[in-house]
């Protein structure tokens, strides 16, 4: 049984100061660009903050708040909020396992986490860990300079990276004049699968942090939108957060990838 559409509407997942990035100090330089990536990757770990998601194109368009909180490489949880401030829908994503929780719709959802059942609910499917890198502000996957495939060249006043993971490829292009990624496409053999980008960048601590964050599906131009309110950096995340046990108020149990609906699930425990 699937997910009704105000539910996926609901589950659309996915800002706050602004802080210069250095510039090239003369033409792009590959070098600048490979230190930034690397600083990047060293600078987030962690996450938990709060934010807008847009959803436009497709169907349905509409917007919500989230709460979101992120463990990387392959823990999240994601709260979309009512206008009032309440829980509408709880997403985990745990490993290869994903669970979905409406307290409002009494639903409540079990599945693999894979792109096809992450983009039944967010509209734009791309892998999990894809996903959360993306809201962590890096790209899908890492760049790794001393792999073959890879490629740096400069375009013009910026540059252009082309990397390779298994059967994914990304192409990554920082800003004229500024060695961080702004754009980028993912795709596979067939072809652009999915585009992205990054604006709004801000100091948070140490770190200069994108609070725009946007990802398009290439075939149906869907579009969503994050603009963080608040961000923390690596604060502590307790396991337990990505934990969603079954819970008990009588939830009509929904299997995402069409197998038995009792399988896996454990009720909550009762105070």
């Amino acid at each position: 049984m699937k997910i009704s559409a105000p539910l996926c509407l609901a589950a659309c997942l996915l800002a706050a100061g602004c802080a210069a990035l250095p510039a090239f100090n003369t033409a792009p330089n590959p070098d600048q660009v490979r230190a930034q990536l690397a600083g990047d990757e060293a600078a987030v770990r962690t996450l938990r903050a709060s934010a807008r998601v847009d959803a436009t194109g497709g169907a349905e368009s509409g917007s919500a708040h989230q709460v979101i909180a992120i463990a990387l490489p392959d823990r999240a949880r994601l709260e979309t909020l009512t206008p009032i401030g309440t829980t509408a829908l709880m997403i985990v994503i745990r490993g290869d396992e994903l669970r979905v929780h409406s307290p409002v719709r009494k639903e409540f959802g079990i599945g693999p986490a894979t792109a096809e059942t992450l983009g039944r609910l967010v509209r734009v499917p791309m892998p999990p860990a894809f996903l959360l890198r993306l809201l962590a502000g890096l790209p899908p996957f890492p760049v790794r300079p001393e792999d073959p495939r890879t490629r740096i060249a400069v375009e013009g006043a910026a540059v252009r990276l082309d990397a390779v993971e298994g059967i994914w490829w990304e192409r990554l292009w920082t800003g004229a004049g500024d060695p961080a990624i702004v754009r980028g496409e993912l795709g596979q053999a067939s072809g652009v699968l999915l585009r992205f980008g990054y604006d709004d960048r801000r100091a948070v601590g140490e770190t200069v942090f994108p609070f725009g964050i946007w990802a398009e599906e290439a075939a149906t131009g869907t579009r969503l939108t994050l603009t963080y309110e608040r961000v923390r950096l690596n604060p502590p995340v307790d396991d337990s957060l990505f934990e969603l046990p079954l819970p008990s108020d009588g939830s009509r149990v929904i299997r995402l990838d069409g197998g038995p609906a009792s399988e896996g699930l454990a009720p909550a425990s009762r105070p």
